[in-house]
């Protein structure tokens, strides 16, 4: 009989399940066999099932199923998994450039453990590394596997920009950063082969279960990364031209979904709850594609009529340099110019939808905008905006107006899963201090300023990486919070709460310097909350007849 699961709530819309602890590939191929086995026969309500190193994440609707019919269902697929230890992946032979310029760090990595460079290559390429999970960036690997005598800590400040390609290891794990950028592990060369790319398919050469084995290669030239490029669908319309882009203006839609495992998040709008108002209000599916505005906005010249609404913060929406209304389906004639005056009561983002949905080019099956992935670039002078065609429905419609953050913006939490890591007085100070919303913030995470949290004894200052969700809370060993958001799949940092999902929504329209205070909820009052502001919402939607 296998041994019994420990499954934890990760905020309303999903659940961490763990099967044992630590890192072991025996472990780690159960594991992704069992999320194999879920994904392949998934209850109502299950949107996706990422495997990591010891444990597995499985994200739902909390609308339509909750916490313990996932627990059972994922306790049932496991009592009825056959014996044994399931079978690795491929066999994955990777051709490296060693030293010099593609691996300037083996010279260290050498005198840090005493080995000449070229037995440092040797030992690296003569065992099979297996890949555990795929993470940090798409497309990263984390591979086991490593020669003992190769462990080396990982750097005590991170480089900050890497060559695509390179790989690296450290902390008795070797990695590829496939598109480069910064990082903290030691790079002792570098791959010719373009280990990601969003518009082939597959988008990763890798996946979690490969058995890789680095090969010497002598190849002297290197692939570029992926454009950042924003295109649009053949059988559009064109509605707007780009007068001004404004200060950071995106394609967002609902989300980027079943493609966590390759390591690409869900990404998608940071307001939600705005991207669906603005688009019931002009006629649009809730979760179809529009234009994320952060702080200044655009300034956009209308080329044929169409019809437009913007929900969440007061950005102070203009048209023909004449103040218009939020929350509101408008009717735009050729000609007209919409703009933004800039923020009017301290929020930071909106979202502007154009009836038929903005078309831009699909891309692993979602038009959201992610450049950490390469997968469309922010708006540019010049660029002309396109939707899908279709009939223009009726001007006039007046939705919500949406909370702004005021003077202190509350914050629903989920505890854990990682609530053991931290002190009583640490937890205690958690849900009392008052924290500030720091610059140091984009879609990926948030960080906070305010009182370090203190850790439980013994506790570790990091943990085997695990699934993250949006909304996940957590705590690097200096203490301070940082809530992560939109654009991340797996962590190593204990975390202590999960913020709710609508909650999420409101931090999206604060700016930095914002006022913060949690609450705990537990995961039952969680999803009937959601269940109860989705109700809401279908009976404004009802009475709009959207």
């Amino acid at each position: 009989m296998p041994q019994e699961l420990v499954a934890k709530a990760q905020g309303e819309a999903a659940l961490l399940v763990y099967l044992g602890q630590g890192i072991d590939f025996a472990l780690n191929c159960r594991v992704r066999e069992l999320a194999r086995r879920l994904g392949e026969r998934p209850l109502p309500g299950v949107r996706e099932v990422l495997a990591a190193y010891h444990c597995l994440q499985v994200q739902f609707d909390p609308r339509i199923t909750e916490h313990r019919e996932m627990a059972a269902w994922v306790r049932a697929e496991h009592r009825s998994m056959p014996a044994g230890q399931p079978r690795p992946g491929r066999r994955l032979e990777l051709p490296v450039v060693y030293g010099g310029e593609a691996g300037p760090d083996l010279d260290y990595v050498a005198r840090r453990t005493g080995l000449p460079p070229q037995e440092v290559i040797r030992r690296h390429g003569a065992v099979d590394h297996p890949c555990y999970v795929m993470g940090f960036t798409p497309g990263f690997p984390y591979l086991g596997g490593l020669d003992p005598a190769l462990n080396v800590p990982r750097m005590d400040s991170p480089r900050l920009d890497n060559p695509p390609g390179s790989v690296a290891l450290a902390g008795g794990q070797t990695g590829v950063y496939p598109l480069g950028g910064p990082g903290g592990w030691w790079v002792i060369g570098r791959t010719p082969w373009l280990m990601y790319d969003p518009r082939r398919d597959p988008a990763t050469l890798m996946e979690a279960g490969d058995l890789v084995r680095f090969t010497p290669s002598r190849e002297t030239s290197f692939p570029d990364p992926p454009p950042l490029s924003l295109g649009w669908e053949q059988r559009s319309r064109e509605v707007l031209e780009v007068l001004a882009p404004g200060a950071f203006t995106t394609v967002q839609d609902a989300g980027r979904w079943g493609h966590q495992f390759r390591g690409v998040p869900v990404s998608g709008a940071y307001d939600q709850t705005a991207l669906a108002w603005a688009n019931l209000l002009v006629g649009n599916d809730p979760g179809d594609a529009a234009l994320e505005i952060t702080l200044l906005g655009p300034r956009l010249k209308v080329l044929r009529p169409v019809v437009a609404a913007v929900a969440g913060c007061d950005l102070g929406l203009s048209i023909d340099g004449k103040p218009a209304p939020s929350h509101q389906a408008l009717s735009l004639d050729a000609g007209q110019v919409l703009g933004f005056r800039g923020p009017r009561r301290g929020g930071a983002r909106a979202v502007l939808a154009l009836s038929g949905g903005v078309a831009s080019e699909r891309l692993l099956d979602s038009r959201s905008t992610y450049l950490l992935g390469r997968m469309g670039a922010p708006l540019a002078k010049g660029q002309v905006v396109r939707v899908s065609p279709g009939p223009l429905p009726p001007a006039g419609p007046i939705g919500p107006a949406l909370e702004e953050p005021g003077e202190v913006l509350t914050l629903r939490v989920v505890p854990g899963p990682n609530q053991e890591f931290f002190s009583a007085p640490g937890l205690e100070n958690f849900y009392g201090a008052a924290w500030e919303l720091t610059a140091q913030a984009d879609r990926r995470g948030a960080r906070l300023e305010g009182p370090p949290l203190e850790f439980a004894p013994g506790s570790p200052a990091s943990l085997v990486s695990e699934p993250n969700t949006p909304g996940v809370i957590q705590v690097p060993h200096g203490g301070k919070p940082i809530i992560m958001l939109r654009e991340q799949t797996v962590g190593g940092y204990p975390k202590v709460g999960t913020v709710f999902g609508p909650d999420l929504d409101r931090l999206a329209r604060a700016q930095s310097g914002q006022s913060i205070r949690f609450v705990a909820i537990s995961a039952e009052q969680a999803v009937a909350e959601a269940r109860r502001l989705d109700r809401e919402f279908q009976e404004q939607r009802a009475r709009l007849g959207r």
